[in-house]
């Protein structure tokens, strides 16, 4: 073959895979174009799961849950739970830790020894340095004998912001609470022993913007504790095991930032939203069970749609110590922040339930498909009498599995008055019931 029909086959092929891409992306998009559910939602009256003297004797010094929480049912109604807190007699104090009740209280916790915790993360890798605690925990079996359950966490590197002494803290948001200033990114934990232990296996999303823009100032980069489902190419919810390992995904809801001068994304632009990351179902739990934390990192990618093929952006930059940049996403909504937050599958209404903090309240949102999302369709008010904040609301499902909704899922969250986070001695644990209307397929008017 000559040296110019080599070049002509090369660029024939390489159109080819392009326009393959191409057309995949676009299959994805048409399948997305479905019509918003017509779900609606009340809520109910706020009930107390447990204050902080409850948890006070169980061995926390603060928490549960900072952040998202998980659950595993142990039979009889009763659930071991997972969550972020901090031990009264271990150093460093704050991890993953397990406690144990009903979906109603808690009754029994294990603060002797935690889950995993600061620095838990692979050899050389500092995502998850100087804080590390979740999470939701999902189930995962691909039929060839490789089964057990994943927890998505939240990781943090922190710094010294210098311009505000003598803490050296940040603010959270507009609010007069300060943290540890961070830069956070979500990892992976697995169990193998149905979540009486859990081994941190890697980082699976880093934000779009690099460390570099973070550390040294007075900003906070927060993405939430992340949410995992088990869906079909088209965002369709799939029970565990799927039906062909192969055909499944596993889908992350994260929160992410894009910078200041990003453009046609409303508020979007300098203030955490909610993204969407995907994996390959057999190819996430490959990876999870290598012991190669590169194969890890390389697992998921976020959903940019403005481009081509939209699922083409790597979720990590695959960089141990941060540096590099993770690939960019889009917004699942741009009429709103969204930091952090919840998502659940409703088996009842064939729907996904978003909830997220917002400055009135807590707000939910409804999708068929995870990329296609209603307006907000109601708001958990924040209470004026005393006046509160709910934070970090955590949707648990009223099934047999606490990861699928039913006719009555619940948000949970830790309520603290006003400019009283993070302070945990004022803080109460704290759920109210979801009561859904709608069809498994209509569609919002």
């Amino acid at each position: 073959m000559t040296l110019t029909n080599r070049l002509a086959l090369s660029l024939v092929t390489v159109s080819l895979l392009g326009l393959a891409a191409g057309r995949a992306g676009a299959q994805d998009e048409a399948a997305a174009a479905e019509c918003l559910p017509d779900t609606q939602v009340a809520v109910g009256v706020p009930q107390t799961v447990a204050t902080h003297a409850d948890f006070a004797k169980l061995g926390f010094a603060w928490g549960p849950s900072d952040g998202n929480f998980g659950a595993i049912p142990t039979g009889g109604g009763n659930y071991t739970f997972y969550g972020t807190g901090g031990s009264a007699t271990l150093t460093p104090a704050e991890g993953a830790y397990t406690f144990s009740g009903t979906l109603n209280t808690i009754v029994s916790a294990n603060t002797a020894t935690k889950l995993f915790g600061p620095g838990s993360g692979p050899a050389g890798w500092v995502f998850d340095r100087d804080y590390a605690g979740g999470g939701m925990v999902v189930r995962f079996d691909d039929g060839a004998g490789h089964a057990g359950r994943f927890m998505s966490f939240h990781g943090e590197y922190h710094w010294q912001n210098l311009a505000n002494p003598p803490g050296y803290l940040c603010f959270v948001g507009k609010t007069l609470s300060q943290v540890p200033c961070f830069y956070s990114g979500l990892g992976l934990a697995v169990s193998l022993d149905d979540g009486k232990s859990f081994n941190v296996v890697g980082q699976i999303m880093q934000p779009t913007q690099q460390l570099s823009a973070f550390v040294g100032s007075g900003t906070n980069m927060a993405v939430g504790y992340g949410s995992l489902f088990v869906a079909d190419r088209h965002g369709h919810h799939l029970h565990t095991p799927p039906p062909v390992p192969s055909e499944a995904w596993f889908y992350l809801v994260y929160a992410d930032q894009l910078p200041t001068s990003a453009t046609g994304v409303g508020p979007c632009a300098g203030n955490p939203c909610l993204g969407l990351a995907r994996a390959r179902y057999d190819r996430l739990i490959d990876a999870a069970l290598s012991g190669n934390p590169d194969k890890v990192a390389k697992a998921f990618h976020k959903y940019d749609a403005t481009l081509t093929n939209p699922w083409s952006q790597d979720a990590t930059s695959d960089t141990a110590d941060l540096s590099g940049t993770a690939g960019s996403f889009s917004p699942l909504w741009t009429d709103e922040v969204s930091p952090g937050g919840s998502v659940l599958y409703d088996r009842d209404f064939n729907v996904y339930l978003a909830v997220y903090q917002r400055t009135d309240g807590v707000h939910i949102r409804a999708s068929r498909n995870l990329r296609q999302w209603t307006g907000t369709i109601t708001t958990i008010p924040f209470p004026t009498s005393p006046a509160a904040v709910y934070y970090y609301p955590a949707l648990i499902g009223d099934t047999k599995s606490p990861t699928i909704g039913g006719a009555m899922p619940r948000v949970y969250f830790s309520s603290f008055p006003v400019n009283g986070f993070p302070n945990y001695n004022l803080a109460t644990f704290q759920y109210v019931p979801l009561s859904l209307t709608g069809t498994r397929h209509g569609c919002a008017p």
